[in-house]
């Protein structure tokens, strides 16, 4: 036999046992393949308090206002109100009022409320401060801009011999309510179409009366400090609103008597900061001693 014949069944006979070999391979049952299941556990829930409809500032809780919502007790948290703690949590806290805002879905905290018969301003002022009411105007006031739970400063302005002057006598004082307004939404905010979703505050164009927090010294300074000038109020940053004030005076009235002159000014202010030099009330109503200082001293002048 030729060569060449060999050759050409050798190549055959290759080429047929590569062509059984791919047929077997490809017949082969396929890889068992392992299942995965995914099982759901459902987390343990309980029931809280949360606010059903927006409740504003000094406003009362009642039953139509608040509903139980179910709550992961993993994201539960001791101040929320439970339906295992408290059951009867609508009808208990009815009539509580609220120190400060809820929003619709809100978990009702019972360190935000205080429950008490009397009006709602005395309810919202933080324990040891008073409320104080003032008149201003918006163009005294930023405009018009001020709102409740805004912090400002007081300025009197007034008339001397040198002219007008002004001068800060309290400093990072809260606005509690602007004449019927005590909050940002709903009926305390002043809102009688109940738009909600209103980005703008309600502002006021003519005078109107301001109620500050104030502490029974700041209470005195504001009441004297109103009969002597004119009163404006200036908008603090919330970036302010709890930063402690260094070196700012405490303004009370004070009585002072210069040169047999008796005057009421505000301690603290320029016009009484030497006035230890000459005398004190004290000292210039004993007999005898109600007399000018020596020539050699320069005389002040006294604001009217």
């Amino acid at each position: 036999m030729r060569p060449a014949r060999i050759i050409l069944l050798l190549v055959a006979l290759v080429a047929g046992s590569l062509a059984a070999f791919l047929v077997m391979r490809g017949s082969a049952p396929p890889a068992p393949t392992t299942e995965v299941r995914t099982e759901v556990v459902q987390e343990a829930k309980t029931q809280i308090l949360v606010a059903k409809a927006p409740i504003g500032v000094g406003e009362r809780l009642n039953p139509a206002r608040v509903e139980w919502q179910d709550w992961p007790e993993g994201a539960l948290r001791t101040e929320y109100v439970t339906v295992s703690a408290m059951p009867d949590a609508p009808e208990q806290l009815t009539g509580a009022v609220a120190r400060f805002e809820f929003f619709p879905g809100e978990p009702i905290r019972e360190a935000k409320l205080v429950r008490a018969d009397q009006g709602y301003l005395s309810a919202v002022l933080s324990p040891g401060k008073r409320g104080v009411s003032v008149t201003v105007t918006a163009a005294s006031s930023a405009g018009g801009f001020v709102v409740p739970n805004d912090h400002v400063d007081v300025l009197l302005t007034t008339s001397t011999e040198m002219g007008q002057r002004s001068e800060v006598i309290l400093s990072n004082v809260r606005v509690l309510a602007l004449g019927k307004r005590l909050g940002e939404m709903g009926v305390s905010g002043g809102d009688e179409t109940g738009a909600e979703d209103s980005p703008n505050p309600t502002t006021f164009n003519d005078s109107t009366i301001a109620t500050l927090e104030l502490d029974p010294a700041q209470a005195e300074t504001l009441v004297n400090a109103s009969t002597r000038g004119r009163l404006s109020l200036t908008l603090r940053s919330v970036a302010d609103f709890n930063r402690v004030e260094t070196g700012v005076p405490t303004n009370q009235a004070v009585r002072l008597i210069r040169y047999g002159r008796e005057r009421s000014v505000l301690a603290g202010s320029a016009m009484s900061a030497d006035a230890n030099d000459y005398s004190t009330p004290e000292v210039n109503n004993l007999p005898g001693n109600n007399q000018a200082p020596e020539a050699s001293s320069t005389p002040q002048i006294l604001p009217q």
